[in-house]
């Protein structure tokens, strides 16, 4: 029986953090979105070389474990220290597991462990089970090749087998114990045990449903919005600030200067004299013409308008699925490139990096699933490396690859041979029987925002705001694919299915990112047109793509300078290629 040394403390807190004792008084502690570490208060006179020397096993960690406590210059005496888990002697790893999850059971055929999903909603991702139990996240295809029931995301109380060839050495170094069985419900109860788990993996629960059309009381985030003579009243909470927890979220606005000058707007009529010192309760008024429709009250023209078309392209429902994306054709494009550097913050250029995940996402699809790839800028640099520094050069190499190759001279040129191109990969694969919503145009970017905004977004095309043709132009480059483009015409069921089409998969990669516990804007991630100055539009290689479902990927904020130092790891650039790839495959499987 598994008694109260092991399981002292068992909490969730409003960090959601559930933190474990251990038989020997240390602490596991996993944190949303984090791999588990160790809590341990140091021994009387014990420095971080002796610690490290106890804990990871090499006194040469006293560095990096010092930097995980802040970087203070001794441990403290009564406050226990923070050993990550990628310092923790194996044996560690074990401990904190069992700790974490008592469900877990070494088995003949692996390790089997049971999703704890202690937040609700999605539990552990496949990602973190490969970290943990494997030692590398990207190995979490074999995990999902021994357990062919289970859904991307599997629910709370699913056993899912970690086979015995993947597994870390200190797991493979246990006994097999007893077969894993349902437990009985007063040993559940005891352990604080999730739902029982059954001896062989099971399907998934249903994913959650896309996000559904809320009232603007349900959308405000649990705050109330009242409404007094043509001004909804919000009512800041503690911790909120004026520009993140209302203009962004009630205005969609996202660029610096919109974000400013609406929250300065509504400083003036809400009587605010100083933005950083907003009482927690304090009434701010924000006039209709500002707000999104879905927050207006109802009844209002414009989020009756808005709610038709929300219920419209419902109504619209992909008809092809693909089991790992067999016979799917994906167009990868990154942005930018060449002499076009695009956004630019703190010296890290979007180009650069936004490159460096599309040929990730590339490699990842190629190996992992079934797709045909085609991609339309190329670094000749590059071609057949894999790129694993954390920071990367800055280099101007990247070229389109229509025919001949054009070097990115200029921006506007690159924009538009971009959809010239994907329309004209789409035509050929046309001419081979290839059903067009067998097709994915998926565009690679790093967005410039407010400092406050974070987090992965997607745009869809918006069927409002795209012509019945696209522009017949000759670009200001000789190419096959401009000779020989023909004109392009989106009656308005394309346009419409196309939207329906593009936010579905918008969706299934938000899903996929957070899954993986990857920043997200919190706010409308899926969006059908760029906000910005008053006036909305598609972005060109959306607004003139012939390909049914296109979306463009801004996969962070450079502006943000959390997002902008995840962007700067391989490790995070390559996690977030597997996000997008498994939101691909995800999104041809509902």
């Amino acid at each position: 029986m598994i008694g109260a040394p092991w399981l002292l403390a068992l909490a969730l807190s409003a960090q959601q953090a559930v933190v474990t004792s251990l038989p020997d008084g240390a602490r596991a502690e996993w944190v949303r979105g984090e791999a588990p570490r160790l809590l341990v208060l140091p021994a009387p006179g014990e420095g971080w070389t002796k610690l490290s020397a106890r804990l990871t096993g090499s006194p040469g960690n006293a560095a990096e474990l010092r930097d995980a406590n802040d970087g203070r210059p001794q441990p403290m005496t009564g406050i226990r220290a923070k050993v990550p888990w990628q310092l923790l002697r194996p044996e560690l790893h074990v401990a904190c597991i069992r700790a974490l999850f008592p469900l877990d059971r070494r088995t003949t055929l692996g390790f089997m462990h049971v999703i704890a999903a202690p937040w609700g909603g999605d539990g552990e991702s496949w990602w973190e089970l490969a970290e943990w139990f494997c030692g590398d996240g990207s190995r979490y295809p074999a995990l999902r090749d021994a357990n062919p029931a289970v859904g991307l995301f599997p629910g709370r109380g699913t056993p899912v087998l970690i086979p015995e060839a993947a597994l870390l050495p200190e797991f493979r170094g246990l006994a097999p114990e007893q077969a894993v069985e349902p437990l009985g419900e007063p040993q559940r109860a005891a352990r604080g045990a999730p739902p029982p788990a059954l001896a062989a993996p099971k399907p998934a629960a249903s994913p959650a449903p896309a996000r559904p059309v809320t009232s603007a009381l349900a959308a405000s985030g649990g705050g109330v919005l009242e409404y007094r003579d043509g001004e909804a009243v919000y009512r800041l909470r503690a911790g909120e600030a004026l520009y993140s927890a209302v203009v962004v979220r009630f205005t969609g606005q996202l660029h610096a200067a919109d974000v400013n000058a609406s929250a300065a707007e509504i400083a003036r009529r809400s009587g605010i004299t100083d933005v950083t010192a907003i009482p927690v309760g304090y009434t701010v008024r924000i006039p209709f013409d500002m707000l999104l429709p879905e927050y207006l009250p109802p009844g209002n023209p414009r989020r009756v308008a808005w709610e038709k078309e929300k219920e419209e392209l419902a109504a619209i429902k992909r008809v092809i699925r693909a089991a790992d994306l067999e016979g799917i054709h994906v167009i990868l494009d990154a942005g930018h490139g060449g002499a076009d550097t695009g956004a630019i913050a703190e010296g890290v250029w979007e180009s650069t990096y936004v490159y460096d995940v599309m040929h990730r996402v590339r490699r990842v699809l190629e190996q992992q699933t079934k797709a045909t790839v085609w991609t339309t800028v190329q670094d000749p640099v590059l071609v057949g490396r894999k790129e694993d520094r954390d920071v990367l050069p800055q280099v101007r190499d990247q070229r389109l690859l229509v025919d001949p190759p054009y070097d990115l001279a200029d921006a506007t040129t690159g924009v538009h041979l971009r959809w010239i191109l994907a329309n004209s990969i789409l035509e050929r694969l046309k001419k081979q029987k290839v059903d067009p919503e067998r097709v994915v145009f998926v565009s690679i970017h790093a967005d410039s925002l407010h400092a406050s905004v974070r987090g992965l977004m997607v745009y869809v095309p918006a069927r409002a705001l795209r012509s019945s043709r696209a522009p017949f132009l000759r670009a200001s480059y000789d190419c096959r694919e401009v000779r020989t483009m023909r004109q392009t015409t989106f009656p308005a069921r394309f346009r419409s299915r196309s939207e329906a089409l593009s936010d579905q998969l918008g969706e299934a990669i938000v899903r996929a990112a957070e899954s993986a516990s990857l920043p997200v804007h919190p706010y409308q991630p899926v969006r059908s047109s760029v906000l910005r100055g008053g006036s909305r539009w598609v972005p060109a290689v959306l607004r003139y793509s012939a390909v049914p479902s296109a979306v463009l990927i801004e996969i962070c904020n450079l502006n943000n300078a959390q997002d902008r130092e995840l962007l700067l790891t391989a490790r995070y650039r390559e996690k977030l290629a597997h996000a997008i790839a498994a939101g691909l495959a995800e999104g041809f499987l509902r």
